[in-house]
């Protein structure tokens, strides 16, 4: 089985520094468990990316998402041959932004 490069944006770094603080302020532990979480699922990404479906069914839509187990965000990502583009880590109650 092919193994997949994984790529993350600026933006989904942001995301990620964001959402740590976030967790960190409310318990240090809940963000070690979300970004455990986060790398888990970059894991599972960089195996089997096609395992997850679109966004939508919009046949010019690229993007894919898959949801945390644990906390309310996706994982926004693009499949470019044997690339993997995580382009945000977004909370589920916002508006997606894909640039």
């Amino acid at each position: 089985m092919a193994k997949f490069n994984l790529h993350i944006s600026d933006r989904a770094e942001e995301d990620v520094i964001n959402a740590t603080d976030y967790y960190d302020q409310i318990n240090p532990d809940l963000g070690n468990r979300f970004l455990s979480e986060l790398h888990e699922t970059y894991d599972v990404l960089k195996a089997n990316p096609q395992f997850y479906s679109y966004i939508s069914s919009d046949p010019s839509n690229k993007f894919r998402d898959v949801k945390l187990k644990s906390f309310p965000y996706l994982v926004i990502y693009e499949i470019i041959n044997n690339d993997v583009f995580i382009t945000a880590v977004m909370h589920t109650n916002r508006k997606p932004f894909i640039s």
